[in-house]
């Protein structure tokens, strides 16, 4: 279980250094998992501070740091 969501995660990863407008819908088609387990990815992204929302959800857009 742990390997898919590290997977995962670094595919979140890589769609948001490429999209930074890119929906958790949109993650979740492309990476054929569920919103809820996309949200689940980025809010462990979020906490190791790998990445941050920048504005609101509508128009906002995401930061990967470095």
């Amino acid at each position: 279980m742990e390997k898919t969501v590290e997977k995962s995660s670094e595919k979140i990863i890589v769609l948001i250094s490429d999209n930074k407008y890119i929906t958790i819908n949109e993650l979740a088609l492309k990476l054929e998992i569920s919103t809820r387990a996309v949200e689940k990815s980025i809010s462990k992204l979020k906490n190791k501070n790998i990445i941050k929302r920048i504005g609101p959800d509508k128009g906002g857009c995401w930061v990967v740091n470095d």
